[in-house]
């Protein structure tokens, strides 16, 4: 998965209304990493991107890590901009996209946490997840 520069186009300044007077959008851009305790947590909303973010190890090492980049609505119907690398949901989400499934940016889906798995390989646990698109 590779972060794909998009063309830059610079908004014309001469032609900026007042940006004091304008509306904000509800959606904050700064996104928070989430993850999950408890079997059964959840969020609702739409998939806007899968990309490679940094993400800290335990050694203290930087790397690349997938993740979905999802908005998501709270009870209050407020957003919040959201991101999970876990293996699990990053390719639960990458086949329903390549499926069809899941359309980036339009499809309201259901992400939710099932619990932890240990693995049969190693030590670890993985976490195990529940994605189904919303009916509206």
């Amino acid at each position: 998965m590779e972060n794909q520069k998009k063309d830059l186009v610079l908004a014309n300044l001469n032609e900026m209304p007042n940006l004091h007077e304008a509306a904000e959008s509800p959606r904050e851009l700064t996104s928070e990493y989430w993850t999950p305790e408890k079997e059964g947590e959840y969020k609702v909303g739409v998939i806007i991107d899968l990309r490679d973010e940094p993400c800290l190890t335990e050694e203290g090492e930087t790397i690349m890590l997938p993740c979905i980049v999802m908005i998501s609505q709270r009870q209050d119907k407020s957003f919040e901009t959201i991101r999970n690398g876990s293996k699990r949901l990053v390719a639960a989400i990458e086949s329903a996209l390549d499926g069809g499934e899941v359309v980036m940016g339009q499809t309201p889906v259901k992400v939710s946490f099932v619990g932890k798995k240990k693995n049969k390989s190693n030590s670890y646990s993985s976490d195990r997840w529940s994605v189904r698109s919303i009916i509206i």
